[in-house]
């Protein structure tokens, strides 16, 4: 039996290694998924010609610009009628910097992309499963919170710490209406995010996690399916964390 059948959901930043692994797992498992990306179209159509039309949709939408961000929604909710599941993946990583030289338009667009749009998506899917009596919300976070994060990606790991802080206020908010609200702490993954921050030297980093390996997209796509489905109807203001031991 599918562990998602029928359900509705919005998976952010799809077009990515990770997120595109959430999306494929839902549709196999029997969801209907609005894909969406920024500028990575053609992965989001491999999703949507395996799925098809009916099953999966893609949406675009820039979440540096909050009124994309109100757009997708509209744009999600016309095509789908509801929502059941939202997973908040999509995240800025592009504007590293050292602190001492990190400007101001660069920390407010990580905090708008990686907390800002969550939080309004989160808002608006919450009014809707609060009418159903019942929903997941899933907030990708990072391993980063728990170190800190580097001289570099100070405003990446804040914008990080401050997603899993609102993903308990809004547990909070939902557990009187059986919406389920949690977050992934994932560990350093083999995606190519890496590449766009100039991490080169993961072989290296990859000996600091215990098991001695990255993870791989697909495994924090299971602890995001564990979560969206009914596997975790007790769980709600939990922060699981994917890191390999870290």
């Amino acid at each position: 039996m599918m562990m998602l059948n029928n359900k509705y959901a919005l998976v952010t930043g799809a077009s990515g290694g990770i997120g595109f692994s959430i999306a494929k797992r839902f549709l196999e498992e029997g969801a209907y998924v609005g894909a969406h990306y920024c500028t990575n179209k053609e992965s989001v159509e491999r999703l949507v010609a395996v799925a098809g039309k009916d099953r999966c949709k893609a949406f675009r939408a820039d979440f540096s610009k909050t009124e994309e961000v109100f757009r997708l929604w509209e744009e999600f909710l016309s095509w789908s009628g509801t929502i059941d599941i939202l997973v908040n993946n999509a995240g800025e990583a592009a504007s590293v910097a050292p602190l001492e030289k990190l400007t101001e338009e660069a920390w407010d667009r990580m905090l708008q992309v990686n907390l800002k749009a969550p939080f309004f998506l989160s808002r608006a899917a919450l009014d809707v499963m609060k009418q159903k009596k019942g929903g997941r919300i899933i907030n990708i976070s990072s391993v980063g919170v728990k170190f800190g994060g580097g001289r570099e990606t100070i405003h990446y790991s804040a914008s990080k710490a401050a997603l899993e802080a609102i993903t308990l206020s809004f547990a909070k908010a939902g557990a009187p209406y059986n919406v389920l609200v949690n977050a992934v702490r994932a560990g350093v993954t083999d995606t190519a995010f890496h590449k766009k921050i100039g991490r080169d030297k993961l072989s290296e980093r990859a000996q600091l996690i215990p098991l001695k390996r990255l993870a791989r997209p697909d495994e924090i796509a299971e602890a995001v399916l564990f979560l969206a489905s009914d596997k975790s109807s007790f769980i709600t203001g939990s922060i699981l964390t994917a890191s390999g031991g870290e």
